[in-house]
This record gives structure tokens, C-alpha cells and sequence, in this order.
């Protein structure tokens, strides 16, 4: 299990954890009344989630079994909520709900999910005992959506920059692996290759001691944005280390791979040597495979560009 994925993981449980230790509270506090039937199951529901999460890897339905439980425990206790202020409360583990999924999701899928929280809120809201002012059922609406969107962003940002190669833009080894999981992920289900271009300047060395590191360093960042460009959406191109960087992406076979590779190389202000590994996106192992194959051929390609030479 990667870094990534890892404190994803452990952040869900910690969350749940947090919802179960305030619910019990809430339990007791209200034991005996009718409204602490909500907390109950409030209370069962955190526990589901975490018996889920528990064990690592976190698959994907067991992920969406444990984050579907998050959402759902303060909805479950608004329903048998008869006093106005147990509502109010209600709203503040409904937007961190919307924050986490923000956090970690992408832009659309997030925000459908916000808005299907706050609807939810809404029906909550509507079908309780307790008597709110018709704001109230904006105000949710407004709290669970804005408040993912303005901290989600902050959160998505900062564990953006962290999986990213400052100087270039390009992912770090951490930002390729998740990234690349899911494009593995989505080639898989239809059933497309998985395509991987090595990439390496020529002599690097020897630019850095003629024209200074500075220079080196806006040629690395220059041929990181003339590959974006010509790459499609849903390629990931990663820095390795120094001027080593790597493409990958699904749908291409050898011909294609071998052609992209070509363009790339040949469109900087650099000599660049590329190599290419086609294979099945199988498991994680692969692009392990696959990163190492198109390294050999890479220097497979130097090696006959200098006795050419």
C-alpha cells in the first residue's frame, strides 16, 4: 500500500473513530429519550465503518461501504432529532464528511457527493420531530456545500503539492504511483495496454557545468510543459530523480508508444533519449515492470546513438 493511500486510509478511520467517541457521548447523555434512537444507530454505523476500514488494503467497495457509513451517521441521528439545537449541531460532522471527500476525490465527483449530503440533510431535516425555520434547510445546504468546496480545495492543494516535483510540475515517485493506480485501474476495465515512455537529457552534466545549474533547471521545466502540452489529459508524466522523467499512459500499443516517444525527444532545446514498454495492466507490480523495461530501452537507444556517433 502506498504513502497515499495509507493516510487516506488512516484519516477515514480516524474520522469515524472521532464520530464514535462524540455519538457514545451523546448516547448517554441522552439515554432513555426517544431522540437517542438516532445516536444508536449513529453509533452502530460508526462501528460498521470502521470494522471495514480496519483491515489494509482498503479496497474500493470497502472504502465506498466505510465513507457511504461517515456520511450517514449524523444523517441517522437527525432523523429522531426533536430539539432544534441537536439539529444545528448535526451540520458540523456533515461538512467534514463533504471536506474528506473533497479532499481526496476528484472536482465533480465531490461536489455530486456534497450535494447529495446536503439533500439528504434537507429530507433529515423535514422528516425529524424537531420544528427549524424553513433558512435552516439553506443554511445546511450552503454549510455542507461551501465549506467542502473552500477547505476541501485548501486540503486537495496541499496533498497535490506534496505528491509534486517543485522545480517541473511533474509527479514525484509518490504522485506517479497513485496517479498511475488509477489510470491502471480504468485501462483494466476497458481492457486497453499500458503504455510507458522513459525519458532522459543527453549529457545533463555537462549543460549544468557550462551554463550553470539555473540554466539546467528552466531546461527541466521547459520540456516538462512542451510534453504536457502535446501529451493527452489523461497522461501522467513523473520526475524520477535528476533528469530522468517517465510517461505513462493506456491505449497505445508498440507503433504508437514508439512514435510518441519520437515527439517527445525531438520537440525540446535539448538532445532527449526515450524508450517504451507496452504491457497488461495487471497489478501494481507492472509499472514497476514496465518502468524498468523502457529504462533498458532507453539505454539501448544511447547506446546506439554513441557508436553511430
Amino acid at each position: 500500500m502506498d504513502f497515499a493511500a495509507g493516510l487516506q486510509r488512516r484519516m477515514l478511520l480516524g474520522y469515524l473513530g472521532v464520530l464514535l467517541l462524540l455519538y457514545l457521548i451523546s448516547v448517554a447523555s441522552a439515554w432513555g429519550m426517544s431522540s437517542a434512537r438516532g445516536e444508536i444507530i449513529s453509533v452502530a454505523l460508526c462501528v460498521v465503518g470502521l470494522a471495514v476500514a480496519a483491515r489494509a488494503p482498503l479496497g474500493r467497495l470497502r472504502y465506498g461501504l466505510a465513507v457511504a457509513c461517515m456520511c450517514a451517521v449524523p444523517l441517522a441521528a437527525m432523523l429522531f432529532h426533536d430539539i432544534d439545537a441537536a439539529q444545528v449541531w448535526s451540520v458540523v460532522p456533515l461538512m467534514f464528511s463533504a471536506i474528506y471527500v473533497r479532499a481526496w476525490h476528484r472536482p465533480a465527483t465531490a461536489r455530486v457527493v456534497a450535494l447529495v449530503i446536503a439533500a439528504f440533510a434537507g429530507v433529515a431535516l423535514a422528516v425529524a420531530p424537531a420544528d427549524v425555520p424553513v433558512q435552516w434547510y439553506g443554511m445546511f445546504a450552503v454549510c455542507i456545500v461551501a465549506g467542502a468546496e473552500i477547505v476541501g480545495v485548501l486540503l486537495a492543494a496541499l496533498y497535490d503539492a506534496a505528491l509534486r516535483d517543485p522545480l517541473t510540475g511533474a509527479w514525484n515517485r509518490t504522485g506517479l504511483e497513485r496517479r498511475a493506480a488509477e489510470l491502471m485501474a480504468r485501462a483494466a476495465r476497458r481492457g486497453e495496454t499500458l503504455a510507458v515512455v522513459a525519458l532522459d537529457i543527453d549529457d545533463f552534466k555537462v549543460l549544468n557545468d557550462q551554463a550553470g545549474h539555473a540554466a539546467g533547471d528552466r531546461v527541466l521545466a521547459q520540456l516538462v510543459r512542451n510534453w504536457v502540452r502535446e501529451l493527452p489529459d489523461q497522461a501522467i508524466v513523473g520526475r524520477l530523480g535528476g533528469d530522468e522523467f517517465v510517461v505513462v499512459l493506456a491505449g497505445h500499443d508498440d507503433t504508437s508508444a514508439l512514435a510518441l516517444a519520437q515527439q517527445l525527444a525531438a520537440g525540446g532545446p535539448v538532445q532527449v533519449s526515450a524508450g517504451i514498454a507496452v504491457g497488461q495492466p495487471l497489478d501494481a507490480r507492472t509499472l514497476e515492470a514496465l518502468i524498468a523495461r523502457a529504462d533498458s530501452d532507453l539505454y539501448r537507444v544511447k547506446r546506439e546513438r554513441k557508436r553511430a556517433s
